[in-house]
């Protein structure tokens, strides 16, 4: 059955608490679109949305994707929240979009209720809710955690169905351009332990420096009836996969639920076994490592405790949660209030030298607290504490802790390294870092994010800091730290880093293939964003959502070049943005990809040639790949959309690399 598309945008000026309702163009297909058409109409806006499935009961389809300038990128950015559009929905608009300034921080009220759309500001004290507010067991929180509850206490009974969700920032969105947004599931009138984020982008940072806005709260009463019959999307799925929809989603998401043949699951558990020599440590240094001495490292701190802890505490009493919409995946792996992500309890954990879990527990959930950019702070925090461990700078001077309170160099034999004592220390020291960052003056040259510090210590005291500090650079202080992956993707010149808008497969491919498939895999995670699915679900969501969509919408459009026409856009944008690798360390972490292809015995010519102009220049080469890897870009893009091959099948996706 068809239904026609009727959205709406609700524009709330936050100057003077006005607002309005307009209906949507039917060109614009989701949030993505939506937060491109404003950045570019309205550069000030900030936006946020949720797709065309929302209201269906189609698994992982409720993401919230918010867009906006990013501070830390310098340039337009996406980033999505799990499960938040759930209750978003209630609120009965498709997109928000947030404009001017509040007189003084404030949280936006959004809410459905007699028949009606409310929208309110009020200004709230968050410095004081930041620095100390108990929860209803008395317990202390800090930062983001105080003021969701302070937020929740003040207006949760506005929301009498309980439809009510809350998203707030923490200090590092007011000190730092590297502040994330964070928001819990609220079940049965308390928060559950489950923390969802829009945690890329430093969109919390601009939500507070441009905006004057701390928090959100929305929900409400509003139903949709649309594409709530179970028949009508089963049917979908029943002719491309010969199941229903639940019964494909549980087939095709088992990383992410529980893997029997690896008896783990999660991005934590399948990733942290797979590591093997591709582990990254101690600020990236384990690529300098042998082979062998990687493989000791991974099997006697990742292994044998790391891994083996949470296999322990998580995976065999399955301590399994969704993010907030009922989805059969549960992803989330908790131990107590504690949530088992790979990638920020890699940033935070290996990263940092810490390999045991009641350390990465402490400092993840403290970063957390503070309202940080995960990865980008791990990365921040192992190059700084790289920087004290060797002697380039002082500690006490920028406020840190003595350097003997610090045990930071790559190892793989416990003897030389405790790894629960040790672990501890390194998390303590980082933890002193993030409080010295937000609170102490000395260390303020660190609020400009890896880049611009590393830059102005170089010039400060004339050292090559910048050689050690891994991350993609963009615009004039713009960087991303990137996604913890030892593979060339993740450090390729594409427009928005630090998502998966890249091909991150470990597989070498020459830098000219690797630019093309950069551009098909951006347009198809565009899929995804602009239709508001998670991406755990992308073995399916790639191949049908366009028709799901097309065929109850009665949509004349060809969707995979509606989102290559946005990536496109959002390249030639962006393009003259692109800066190439300013740190030594990049470039040995390319190299070192190479040369482990070349140690497994890979044979291909054009791999072995490469390796031959890194070892004869490997700067000049560095240049040469990046500089292919564009060009491959620009032909990809160049190329168009019919040149992208139609999504892959399930079937054919299980042959590819566990790491994407």
């Amino acid at each position: 059955m068809t239904y026609p598309i009727i959205q709406r945008e609700l524009t709330v000026h936050l100057n003077n608490g006005n607002w309005y309702l307009r209906p949507i163009d039917e060109k614009v297909l989701g949030p993505a679109d939506y937060g491109w058409h404003r950045y570019n109409t309205y550069p000030d806006s900030f936006t946020f949305g949720e797709g065309l499935l929302a209201g269906s009961s189609i698994p992982g389809s409720r993401r919230l994707v918010f867009s906006a300038w990013s501070p830390q990128w310098e340039g337009f950015y996406l980033s999505s929240m799990g499960g938040a559009a759930y209750t978003f929905h209630h609120v009965g608009v498709n997109y928000v979009a947030l404009r001017d300034r509040a007189s003084e921080p404030s949280v936006v009220l959004l809410n459905h209720k007699a028949g009606e759309i409310q929208v309110r500001l009020e200004p709230i004290n968050v410095e004081a809710l930041w620095a100390s507010y108990a929860n209803p067991n008395g317990e202390p929180l800090t930062g983001l955690y105080a003021l969701q509850q302070a937020i929740f206490d003040r207006y949760a009974n506005e929301y009498p169905t309980g439809k009510v969700r809350i998203c707030a920032v923490g200090p590092a969105a007011k000190y730092t351009r590297e502040g994330a947004i964070g928001s819990s599931p609220i079940r049965n009138g308390a928060f559950s332990p489950v923390v969802d984020w829009a945690g890329r982008g430093g969109l919390g940072s601009r939500l507070f420096q441009y905006h004057n806005v701390v928090g959100i709260v929305f929900g409400g009463e509003w139903e949709d009836p649309d594409l709530r019959d179970s028949k009508e999307i089963d049917a979908y799925f029943l002719e491309h996969f010969g199941k229903k929809a639940m019964q494909t989603d549980l087939a095709v998401t088992e990383k992410y639920r529980y893997v029997p043949e690896f008896e783990t699951g999660g991005t934590f558990g399948v990733n942290m076994r797979d590591l093997n020599e591709r582990i990254l440590s101690f600020n990236y240094r384990s690529i300098y490592a042998s082979v062998d001495s990687r493989l000791r490292q991974h099997d006697n701190f990742i292994l044998k405790h790391y891994l083996a802890q949470f296999n322990e505490e998580t995976i065999k009493p399955k301590k399994f949660q969704h993010c907030g919409e009922p989805c059969p995946v549960v992803c989330k792996k908790l131990n107590g209030p504690y949530k088992k992500d790979y990638e920020p309890y890699h940033a935070l954990g290996p990263q940092v030298g810490v390999f045991d879990q009641r350390a990465a527990e402490v400092l993840n959930d403290f970063v957390d607290a503070m309202g940080f950019d995960s990865i980008q702070t791990g990365g921040t925090l192992a190059w700084i504490m790289e920087l004290v461990s060797d002697g380039l700078i002082d500690p006490v001077s920028f406020g840190f802790p003595p350097a003997d309170r610090l045990c930071f160099r790559f190892v793989d034999d416990p003897s030389q390294f405790d790894v629960v004592a040790d672990s501890q220390l390194n998390a303590e020291y980082a933890m002193e870092i993030v409080r010295a960052i937000l609170f102490d003056s000395k260390a303020a040259v660190f609020q400009q994010g890896i880049r611009a510090a590393a830059h102005e210590l170089d010039k400060q005291l004339g050292i090559r800091s910048i050689d050690r500090a891994v991350f993609v650079s963009h615009g004039e202080q713009g960087c991303m730290v990137p996604n913890q992956y030892w593979v060339p993707g993740m450090l390729s010149p594409m427009p928005m880093m630090g998502k998966y808008f890249v091909h991150y497969g470990v597989e070498f491919l020459p830098p000219s293939k690797l630019g093309r498939k950069n551009v098909e895999r951006m347009t198809y995670e565009l899929f995804n964003e602009n239709s508001g699915i998670c991406r755990f679900h992308r073995k399916w969501s790639e191949l049908i959502t366009d028709e799901i969509l097309k065929a109850h919408y009665n949509l004349n459009v060809n969707y995979k070049a509606h989102q290559f026409k946005l990536s496109r856009a959002i390249f030639e944008r962006e393009d003259e943005k692109l800066v190439f690798w300013e740190s030594e360390r990049v470039i040995d972490l390319v190299m070192g990809f190479l040369v482990q292809w070349e140690a497994d015995g890979l044979k291909d010519p054009e791999l072995l040639a490469w390796l031959e102009r890194f070892r004869q220049d490997k700067f000049k080469a560095a240049r040469d790949f990046w500089d292919e890897t564009l060009a491959g870009i620009r032909a990809g893009f160049d190329a168009g959309a019919d040149a992208i091959p139609d999504a892959l099948t399930p079937g054919q996706q299980g042959k590819l690399s566990k790491a994407s």
